[in-house]
């Protein structure tokens, strides 16, 4: 120990006579390390931090599986099979995929809550005690049972003042009287951030096949998770066996833990980042390592006095590695500085969807991931420098002055291939960015379907007790569209029961004349269900290929009618007209669909409605009026609805008069999420450009750092070369040619990393494909773009050097000692 503190207070008289070295070294490790801490509270929180439940292991979701594709939702009768067998789950809840949320009216002015409806179940399987009151009984989760609901702790304090007698007193949720009977625990908001939840008061005779509902279970004691999937996949089969149509036949029953099942479509990018700021680092350590080895070559007078004066190699490698621990521990807690100011702005890039990211932040696992980087930093890059330096040569350094110190040819090749190992780095690095930044712009570049611009978009959650029948919810939009188009400026308005790349239905359809039955897939067709008023088409600019649009005739009463796209026409209808032709969508789901079929009237042009990264998917429009009455209530209890408003210039103005107009026809309506269509559709963009930025600011980073370590070493070799490059020119040499020279040694050092970073990207960036769209893992513009790049900045970084020796006086280098 005390050797240690010794060793120490050296260290820390050393690095302050190079306040120069010291403060570059800091600088460059609290980057490095600053990224690495960033990516990985973000890695800890969403895929390493356990659920906050209890034994949150034991939570596994219960999705569809076939065999190149992943439905996370289950029908009704598929959940109560489930939940009525011994095995594998001791509790098995239920929940919609999608929530509206509730409007709170009564007490302040009306108010959308996100809230969900779920099974009795719900807190027990999660694990979930109520601070105050109780969960719900078995008699309210029933249909027609009991209006009850459970409120979230900051609802609870923020609406009710945190009022202790809250238990047993009422409250209005969309226009029903609801009766408190519990309060859930301080930061419990599963799932969405819920702050209410209600029975779901299923039925459990239902033979309803749509799939909406979101299952959990607990695993039962003595069951093992690698059990999981057999047995669900034999309940699909028991299922199936009970009735055909209860699971598809290409399809089975799974489970996964439900951290892994919330986290999927992040983890790959989150892995690929964490993965980017470790090369970062890397990148760092060899630039670090090349620092210290000059560093080392200039004290190699000092160390050989101390290895003379008795000193033994270990104790100085001893000591060399202790400049470099507290280097990198000095970086560490700046890097950990960096990390906090930058953690905020990293969530409010972060895409929509982040699972948990109340739980991203320092903790003590950051803390401790934080400190395990320094101290590991700090050997790697002092190892190598420190091994060298303790074993200086005796005779040779009692010669030379410390100015003429080197680290003789073994040194030069040392730092040479640190330089290799970094370039090749930062090409990988490049590269990767180069295939996201392209990737992105063929996103951009891709056209939408629609005109998102100066549309103004905003949602209304609906009481289903008062708008859950296609009569009512038709009334309701009709007045608000007639008041909302009489407003100046307004050239369309529409109402949407779901918006284009946002989650919404879709439905299977049984095409009149070659639908063959249950038993039978033919003349069955599959699309996206979209309720839409007429003005929907014109609001967003969808153009008609052939038919008509929907009129204000197609009104609830009248003869059924659905537009679709040119991709369900091509898809189900190849060489034919599909115009006039009846499909009855929903045959499968008597209880939501429709009661006879409906005429195509008209095909539109293609909206890529999952996103731009997809082909835009089979779609049918029908008017909200004709949607049948299972349908119409499940739409309004689940989804928010949706208003468009089309303006001839910035549609900012417009919100507060639209809300005026909607609240004129129901006072007690909230409005929520005004925005844009141009900012949704952005947001659907939202993973990529947060994956192509992180990265990209990886590699230019990694392009900073070798740009540094090129010249730092061809800065040093040249100062080396001193003598000789004077006796070159002494002996009639051009300048031209000195700079041709050291230009020579530099670029070839680089060009062998260049070439190890193409080999090494050809095998990494497959890691990346699938966060790539319409671009190829080795698209041959990255792969050459990112390399001349490169080689750019290393010509700058060689140049500069260069030129300093063509410079050289030779009648002073001569003189050089």
């Amino acid at each position: 120990m005390a050797a240690l503190l010794e060793d120490l207070r050296f260290a820390v008289r050393i690095l302050r006579k190079n306040p120069g070295f010291t403060a570059v070294a800091i600088l460059t490790l609290a980057l490095a390390i600053g990224a690495n801490t960033a990516i990985f509270s973000v890695v800890n929180g969403v895929l390493l931090r356990p659920l906050p439940f209890p034994e949150p292991d034991r939570l596994f979701q219960v999705f569809r599986r076939s065999p190149d594709w992943v439905a996370t939702s289950l029908s009704e009768p598929q959940y109560a099979f489930v939940a009525s067998q011994s095995q594998p789950f001791s509790g098995v809840t239920a929940y919609p995929a999608m929530n509206s949320g509730f409007n709170l009216t009564g007490d302040g002015l009306p108010e959308r809550i996100m809230g969900t409806r779920v099974t009795r179940s719900f807190f027990e399987v999660i694990g979930v005690r109520p601070a105050l009151g109780r969960t719900f009984h078995p008699e309210e989760d029933v249909p027609g049972g009991p209006h009850v609901v459970v409120l979230g702790h900051s609802l609870w304090q923020q609406r009710f003042g945190g009022s202790p007698d809250i238990i047993g007193r009422s409250l209005s949720l969309n226009g029903d009287t609801f009766t408190i009977v519990g309060v859930a625990p301080p930061g419990f908001g599963f799932p969405d951030s819920a702050q209410l939840w209600t029975p779901l008061q299923l039925n459990p005779a239902s033979t309803d096949d749509g799939h909406y509902l979101m299952v959990v279970g607990r695993l039962r004691p003595g069951v093992q998770p690698e059990q999981v999937s057999a047995m669900l996949a034999v309940q699909g089969d028991q299922l199936r066996a009970n009735r055909a149509a209860a699971l598809d036949p290409e399809r089975k029953l799974d489970g996964a833990p439900l951290q892994t099942m919330n986290a999927r479509h992040v983890k790959p990018a989150l892995l690929v980042l964490l993965g980017a700021v470790a090369l970062v680092l890397l990148i760092a350590c060899v630039n670090l390592a090349n620092l210290q080895l000059a560093r080392a070559a200039s004290r190699e007078r000092e160390l050989a006095v101390r290895t003379a004066l008795g000193a033994s190699p270990q104790r100085i490698m001893g000591q060399l590695l202790t400049e470099s621990v507290l280097l990198a521990t000095a970086g560490g807690v700046l890097g950990l500085l960096l990390a906090t100011w930058a953690i905020p702005s990293l969530l409010a890039l972060a895409p929509q969807g982040l699972p948990l990211p109340e739980t991203v932040g320092i903790d003590g696992t950051v803390l401790a991931f934080t400190l395990g980087v320094s101290v590991v930093t700090g050997l790697l890059f002092g190892l190598l420098p420190a091994l060298q330096a303790s074993r200086p040569n005796l005779q040779g350094s009692r010669k030379v002055s410390a100015s003429r110190a080197t680290s003789g040819p073994g040194g030069n090749r040392t730092r040479k291939l640190l330089v290799v190992s970094e370039v090749a780095l930062a090409v990988i690095l490049l590269i990767g960015a180069s295939l996201l930044v392209k990737s992105f712009a063929a996103l951009n570049a891709t056209a939408p379907g629609i005109d998102a611009q100066r549309v103004l978009t905003m949602k209304i959650s609906m009481p289903e007790g008062r708008y859950g029948t296609p009569q009512a919810l038709e009334s309701f939009i009709h007045r608000v569209l007639e008041r909302v188009q009489a407003l100046p400026g307004v050239e369309a308005a529409a109402y949407a029961a779901t918006l284009p790349f946002e989650d919404g239905a879709d439905m299977e359809f049984a095409i009149e004349g070659r639908y063959r039955g249950p038993e039978s897939k033919e003349g069955v067709g599959d699309a996206f269900y979209r309720p839409v008023t007429p003005g929907y088409f014109q609001a967003l600019k969808i153009e008609l290929v052939r038919g008509r649009l929907l009129d204000d005739k197609d009104r609830h009463g009248s003869v059924p009618v659905v537009v679709i796209n040119e991709a369900a026409a091509r898809k189900f209808w190849p060489g034919q007209d599909p115009i006039g032709q009846r499909i009855t969508i929903g045959h499968s789901v008597p209880h939501i669909g429709d009661k006879v079929p409906r005429e195509i009237v008209g095909i539109v042009r293609n909206v890529r409605e999952v996103g731009l990264q997809d082909e835009a998917p089979a779609i049918t429009y029908v008017p909200p009026g004709q949607m049948p009455p299972g349908m119409a209530a499940l739409f309004v209890r689940l989804l928010p609805q949706n208003l468009l408003v089309r303006a001839p210039g910035d549609t900012a103005p417009l919100a507060a008069a639209v809300q005026r107009e909607i609240h004129a026809v129901d006072s007690m309506q909230p409005v929520t999420n005004v925005m844009p269509m141009g900012d949704i559709l952005a947001r659907s963009l939202g993973s990529q450009r947060f994956n192509t930025l992180l990265l990209g600011l990886m590699a230019g980073l990694a392009l900073v750092l070798a740009a540094v370590g090129i010249y730092g070493v061809l800065s040093y070799l040249v100062n080396q070369r001193t003598r000789e490059l004077g006796v070159r020119l002494a002996l009639g040499a051009t300048r031209g040619e000195v700079v041709m020279l050291v230009l020579r040694q530099g670029l070839s050092t680089v060009g062998i990393g260049v070439a190890l970073g193409i080999a090494g990207a050809v095998g990494l960036t497959r890691l990346m494909e699938h966060l790539l769209v319409y671009v190829s893992a080795l698209d041959p513009v990255a792969f050459i773009a990112a390399p001349v790049v490169l080689v750019g900045v290393a010509l700058v970084s060689t140049w500069l050097p260069a030129r300093r020796a063509s410079r050289v006086d030779p009648m002073v280098a001569l003189r050089y000692d």
